[in-house]
């Protein structure tokens, strides 16, 4: 089910706040990864009504009552026309989820799966071991993304999504939270399967920032 080799990594800092829940049982599953890129991702109340102009801003322009807002659906910012950037502290994890190639429920990273993704020795002998774990499938509760998608601000292709989504948790922690039981921190990643859209949340799901496809 996965790989028992690791890739020796320069040292990429564990990041994150102190947990936010108790952690449930989790299984462990070796991969190599390759630092690269940025992300992070969440769940949270039911969305309102459906702006009438967001089919014009999800094209990236202005309306003919001004500027369009942040973004039509409550609590996320950003579109496919302005994708947010990554929150710094959720970066490095997003790195190693991108360069696993994503895994996901249906594959290798169901809730509680753990991921040895650098394992070196520095200079003066210490050994270090860096991890990352998943959070299973995401299921959108209130459908927050879902009415995102069908705005059209995820891309016209993604709108009517009947896929779903992967969560996975933003921190990198030094040691192996199976064996330790570190909590989670509140930095979150979602993804949508089917498409690639991203999303990114540094408060446990309460806000998101859509970071576009990767």
């Amino acid at each position: 089910m996965s790989s028992s080799h690791t890739t020796e990594l320069e040292p990429t800092h564990p990041t994150g706040p102190a947990g936010s829940r108790p952690r449930r049982r989790r299984r462990t599953l070796a991969a190599s990864a390759v630092m690269l890129g940025v992300l992070a991702g969440g769940v949270a109340p039911a969305v309102t009504a459906v702006p009438a102009v967001a089919a014009e801003c999800s094209q990236g322009g202005g309306t003919a009552n001004g500027a369009c807002p942040a973004s039509p659906t409550p609590g996320i910012t950003g579109s496919h026309a302005n994708p947010q950037s990554v929150p710094r502290g959720i970066q490095a994890a997003l790195n190693y989820w991108r360069n696993l190639g994503w895994p996901n429920w249906r594959n290798v990273a169901p809730r509680g799966a753990v991921f040895n993704v650098a394992n070196w020795v520095d200079q003066r002998a210490n050994h270090h071991r860096e991890y990352i774990e998943s959070g299973g499938q995401y299921q959108d509760h209130g459908n927050r993304l879902r009415h995102f998608m069908d705005l059209g601000l995820a891309g016209h292709d993604a709108q009517n999504y009947r896929g779903t989504f992967q969560e996975y948790y933003g921190s990198v922690y030094a040691s192996n939270p199976e064996q330790t039981h570190i909590a989670t921190g509140n930095f979150r990643i979602v993804r949508a399967i089917n498409t690639g859209d991203v999303w990114a949340s540094i408060d446990h799901y309460s806000n998101f920032r859509y970071i576009g496809r990767l």
